[in-house]
């Protein structure tokens, strides 16, 4: 019974793990063949679905010089 619980968790934690390295890889694809309007919405996407970025407790951080960045949708 220990054997098949050892087995069933190893299994699902290879799993979990491919299956986070595939979503980072298409994450990283989507980045750089993004714009830099791009890449800031994919970022705060990812910020939200990893559990981060939505309350913001101080002013929101200036865009980096020379680029303008527009808010989500």
């Amino acid at each position: 019974m220990l054997t098949a619980v050892v087995v069933t968790a190893a299994v699902l934690g290879v799993a979990k793990v491919a299956r986070d390295w595939l979503i980072l890889r298409q994450v990283r694809a989507a980045m750089d063949a993004g714009t830099p309007e791009d890449r800031v919405r994919i970022g705060m996407r990812l910020a939200e679905a990893l559990g981060g970025g939505g309350q913001q407790s101080g002013p929101a951080p200036e865009p980096p010089a020379g680029e303008a960045v527009t808010p989500p949708r």
